[in-house]
């Protein structure tokens, strides 16, 4: 027997598609059943390319750790074969007409990386915290201002991400709800509701490049000071950056600066709603503003996944991987591991959340874990101590995405101090 037969997935197990992230508490069963009994298996099932699957939290950051073996090209996440076969004829490469940060690997990466680094780091962050700072009071006024019921996910978690980022890029605020409908387009391609024409993002994409693609010429032409600029004027090596990367660059700041925020403040939402004692720990607490922050992240896991290939085999646990093997990081189970976290089903702001793998881990970890950490302290801490009540109206609807989450409707009732 080989090793991927002893190591076969179930049939009745779905934790990887995106139909199996609009069933949070089903996933989690899942996740926690195959962490106990089955924490590296192997997946030959339709509509996606076989891969090994990874659910224990020092299994990630083990293979994150060991970025010189596992690498994030040719394979980043999880697209039907059929798409990545139909990209592949189109554009000659897997990652279609883009080439971002995301897929490259070392030293390749960190000089990328680097671009942009001060604007999410140290100095860099702390000129940007007024501005922020104003925005999230923005949000917090208009909720309050909306009589004391809304749905959250609709009308204020996706918003104020999406004008912080677009600050920071120098992209117009008129065209936000354009950049929303793009956005979700290309992060949530499984979701029936969010997609277009059902080609898994790609007629996004091309449109969307040609709004970022005009962004970036013009920037080239006039720098302005944002991070735009910074991009379209770029040097690697001494060359300026290539168009390609250019334009990758700036569609991974816009997506992802925005949607993966706009999860966690929704997903934070749902953990006070439905764990109100939590609203009185901070209020009491404010020095614990941080760490509830960061078990957002944790408690949430606003990315769902990425995929590594080995480049050589690689002993883990009972399995070898094989070169060329692909391996997906299954990051809301490394969060929710018993082993990290007592009780890591609860939503608990005091809790111990070094441990978390919400940002990924090692060389990959997002750049942008400071700005968001910023953006939900900054809207937390002005809203939570204005409530005196807060309860869910509805069930909230999760994002069908085994990428990116977050949630399509969570309809809330709050009271104001």
């Amino acid at each position: 027997m080989t090793s991927e037969q002893q190591h076969q997935l179930p049939d009745d197990i779905d934790v990887f598609s995106p139909e199996a992230y609009a069933d949070e508490a089903g996933l989690y069963r899942q996740l926690a059943h195959l962490r106990r009994n089955l924490p590296v298996s192997w997946v030959d099932r339709a509509p996606y390319r076989p891969f090994w699957l990874v659910t224990r939290n020092e299994d990630i950051k083990l293979i994150e750790k060991n970025h010189g073996i596992f690498l994030s090209a040719p394979r980043l996440t999880l697209i039907p074969e059929a798409m990545e076969a139909a990209t592949l004829a189109r554009y000659g490469s897997r990652t279609g007409g883009s080439r971002t940060i995301l897929d490259m690997d070392e030293p390749e990466h960190s000089q990328y990386r680097n671009i942009a680094a001060r604007w999410f780091i140290g100095s860099g962050l702390r000129e940007l915290t007024p501005g922020i700072d104003a925005i999230a009071e923005k949000y917090v006024s208009r909720m309050i201002g909306m009589g004391g019921e809304c749905d959250f996910a609709s009308d204020i978690a996706v918003w104020y991400p999406l004008e912080v980022i677009a600050s920071i890029l120098g992209a117009p605020l008129e065209d936000a709800p354009y950049i929303l409908r793009m956005t979700q387009a290309l992060l949530a391609a499984g979701d029936p509701e969010l997609q277009q024409d059902g080609d898994y993002g790609a007629a996004a994409f091309e449109e969307f490049a040609g709004y970022l693609g005009k962004m970036l010429a013009e920037r080239r032409a006039c720098p302005t000071g944002d991070l735009t600029s910074a991009i379209a004027n770029a040097s690697i090596d001494g060359n300026p950056i290539g168009m390609i990367e250019a334009l990758s660059y700036v569609l991974v700041a816009i997506t992802a600066g925005h949607d993966t925020t706009s999860a966690a403040l929704a997903g934070g939402m749902l953990g006070f709603a439905t764990h109100p004692e939590e609203m009185t720990k901070l209020v009491a607490n404010p020095g614990l503003l941080r760490n509830t922050s960061n078990e957002i992240c944790r408690w949430v896991s606003p990315i769902h996944h990425f995929m590594r290939t080995a480049s050589e085999d690689f002993q883990l646990r009972d399995v070898t991987l094989r070169a060329g093997d692909a391996v997906a990081l299954i990051y809301p189970s490394g969060n929710r591991d018993e082993a990290v976290f007592e009780e890591p089903d609860r939503f608990l702001i005091d809790r111990d959340t070094s441990g978390h793998v919400a940002f990924g881990y090692g060389v990959h970890a997002c750049i942008g874990r400071q700005l968001a950490l910023f953006e939900l302290d900054a809207f937390f801490g002005k809203l939570i101590p204005r409530l005196s009540s807060l309860e869910l109206t509805a069930t909230p609807v999760p994002i069908a995405s085994n990428f990116v989450g977050g949630y399509r409707r969570l309809p809330i009732r709050y009271a104001v101090r």
